[in-house]
């Protein structure tokens, strides 16, 4: 994915013909429910690296190899829903089980989870990610930057700010995200740990080779330092079916006050986390 008929023995003779067409694609149906996986688009992700030359990722180890997802929520969340409760107990398991393995704590979502939009779940997943390992969180989503994100997501690709934006917003750095997968957890569980080589074919784009320099991008974005920088600001956005193209951009700001439609605190308020690091 990115980048997801007469009368007589003649008339019997065409009823059996029909009849076993219907039996067969009765047949391919049924195959189908029973292992969704096996007709799945691979979830491929994308990544623009940040845009400054005093970018530093956070000091933290990337995972020495892709970590398999157990249990693999693949082709639940396909066939029920990104949203649905089953999809994301499993996306959300597997998440918590590779965090396990790098000794970070579980990801707590907010009670409302399933109730906020695609785009909103994405900043909170992605912000989980960054305090759970002791980083800033992003204070926010603004409008113009989901409005931008939104629109990489319609056209599958990463959001990119031009100058004449960056210097409105006061953007000192910025990098941005893609995915085509099935919904916020499972974007994440690719982007921060199935981010490098596999020589069955890596869902990184940017990572097709074992030294290529893509690997384990999407994972330095979401961790990015963003060192001296006061206001850390994102935007989100996602595309149908069932948000399988999601973007976000996320951006270090000189300026103090951003107007956001939704915050870190709101998702703080709602239970998200457990821990009370503040943007």
């Amino acid at each position: 994915m990115t980048n997801y008929y007469s009368t007589g023995k003649r008339d019997r003779t065409h009823a059996l013909v029909l009849a076993c067409i219907l039996l067969s694609l009765f047949a391919f149906t049924a195959s189908f429910v029973t292992s969704p996986a096996a007709g799945l688009a691979r979830p491929q992700t994308k990544s623009v690296a940040l845009a400054n030359i005093h970018h530093a990722t956070a000091k933290l180890h990337d995972p020495r190899r892709n970590v398999s997802p157990s249990p693999d929520y693949l082709a639940n969340c396909a066939v029920n829903g990104s949203n649905s409760k089953s999809c994301v107990k499993q996306a959300l398991q597997a998440i918590n089980n590779a965090r396990a393995a790098e000794g970070v704590r579980p990801m707590i979502l907010p009670a409302d989870y399933t109730s906020l939009s695609m785009a909103q779940q994405t900043f909170i997943v992605t912000d989980l990610e960054r305090v759970d390992r002791g980083l800033r969180p992003f204070k926010g989503l603004t409008a113009k930057l989901n409005a931008n994100a939104h629109h990489a997501a319609v056209v599958r690709a990463d959001p990119t700010l031009v100058n004449a934006v960056m210097a409105l917003l006061g953007v000192r750095e910025y990098g941005s995200i893609w995915a085509g997968d099935f919904g916020p957890l499972a974007s994440d569980y690719d982007w921060m740990y199935n981010d490098g080589y596999s020589a069955n074919g890596s869902v990184n784009l940017d990572c097709q080779t074992r030294s290529a320099k893509g690997c384990w991008g999407h994972r330095h974005v979401i961790l990015g330092a963003y060192s001296g920088l006061p206001t850390l600001v994102a935007g989100a956005g996602t595309a149908k079916p069932a948000g399988s193209s999601i973007a976000q951009i996320f951006v270090g700001s000189v300026k103090s006050s951003f107007q956001f439609v939704y915050t870190w605190r709101q998702a703080l308020d709602a239970g998200a986390s457990g821990h009370k690091i503040l943007a």
